[in-house]
């Protein structure tokens, strides 16, 4: 107490030498010293406050994006196991199935290459395929026939698909690939 009275010591004489207007507009400055250092400390907290909401808030919202990522990464990993599943448990023999559903469809297959297996993507997944030649076929057995052979067990997909049309018979000279894929064992 006695260091802080040494220190103020000189200031209170000081400020006892002046006038009554003098201390009046001292008081005063001191008084808006006084007020503007509460103002800016009092907006440097309020700022503070803000910039630890807005933070708080943007990591609020990437938590819910990762949280939303990775369910969707869930969801995919299990659709990416059902295909696996669903390719390790394909077994179609593709020509015998194609001959098939050719049939069943009221349709003859003239011309059937088979090509050999090909390794697909990172050479995981074999993919089976046989070329196809339709030479006078009628729209409506060709997709039915088209629509039965991508329906069936396995995953066999329509590759490639030419059509010509032939006006003077109204049928279609049809060129497909029809493939089937399974896992490399």
């Amino acid at each position: 107490m006695g260091k802080l009275r040494e220190l103020f010591g000189p200031l209170q004489t000081w400020f006892e030498r002046l006038s009554d207007r003098e201390r009046k507009l001292v008081a005063l400055a001191g008084s808006a010293v006084v007020a503007f250092t509460v103002f800016a400390i009092l907006f440097s907290f309020a700022n503070s406050a803000q910039g630890y909401r807005r933070r708080t808030q943007d990591k609020q919202a990437k938590l819910q994006d990762v949280q939303a990522l990775a369910a969707s990464y869930r969801e995919a990993q299990s659709e990416r196991q059902a295909v696996e599943q669903q390719l390790t448990r394909s077994n179609v023999r593709l020509i015998s199935y194609i001959e098939d559903k050719a049939t069943a469809a009221g349709l003859t297959v003239p011309n059937m290459t088979p090509k050999g297996d090909v390794g697909i993507g990172d050479g995981k997944i074999i993919e089976s395929s046989v070329e196809l030649t339709f030479t006078d076929v009628d729209l409506r057995k060709l997709t039915d026939f088209l629509r039965t052979v991508e329906s069936g067990p396995g995953v066999v997909k329509v590759k490639y698909l030419r059509v010509e049309p032939r006006p003077a018979t109204d049928t279609l000279a049809v060129w497909t690939t029809v493939a089937t894929y399974r896992m490399k064992q």
